[in-house]
């Protein structure tokens, strides 16, 4: 947790804006605080329908994935929901997959990626995210998995739980077999191979 931040000082310690959200998405800046760099995921300055509807579930959703999720080695482990419609998240110096190019990556990072997900999955939540590679940082060659905002429970959902978590994980193993492809290829298995030959027909590129 950041004991000390208040809403009020992330906003008066923003040494950067990276991203002006549009629709539904929040405002993202940068703040120095206490020495430490957080990332402020806000919905404050949003219109009075999307602050209250889409800030107030989006942002008490993600502080609801983080808690859970406490001790899980390769995600971010300092955050602090700010207010209802503001969520500080610790900042990770490093770079995303986005602009890492294959010769830069050993086959490590990658066992990395599928132990989170194992862990992940084995608390019963799903990332349902990881195919952008700007959602996973590599940072002093560990690996993680950031923006926890499509980060859903599962295994909680009455009834069909069981049945949900074997559909949605598998969402995240594709998403696993697709960074295989593109930075370690030889660590692709036999069945992984079929799943991508099948992904690549049935699905968008980007994705």
């Amino acid at each position: 947790m950041i004991p000390d931040l208040t809403y009020n000082a992330a906003i008066a310690h923003i040494e950067s804006s990276l991203i002006q959200g549009r629709l539904l998405k929040a405002d993202v800046h940068i703040i120095r605080f206490g020495g430490r760099k957080y990332v402020l995921k806000d919905y404050t300055a949003k219109g009075f329908w999307v602050r209250n509807i889409a800030g107030r579930i989006v942002t008490g959703l993600e502080t609801r994935a983080y808690r859970a999720l406490v001790g899980i080695d390769g995600l971010p482990s300092q955050f602090k929901r700010l207010s209802p419609f503001a969520l500080a998240i610790e900042y990770l110096e490093g770079r995303d997959l986005g602009v890492i190019q294959p010769a830069e990556l050993g086959p490590g990072i990658l066992l990395q990626f599928e132990r989170i997900i194992e862990d992940l999955h084995e608390r019963g939540w799903v990332h349902l995210d990881l195919q952008k590679r700007s959602n996973i940082i590599v940072a002093d060659a560990k690996l993680y998995f950031v923006d926890l905002g499509s980060a859903f429970h599962a295994a909680a959902v009455p009834i069909i739980g069981r049945c949900l978590m074997r559909v949605l994980s598998f969402f995240d193993r594709l998403s696993l077999i697709k960074h295989k492809s593109f930075y370690a290829p030889e660590l692709l298995s036999p069945q992984e191979k079929k799943w991508l030959r099948l992904r690549n027909k049935v699905m968008p590129r980007k994705w």
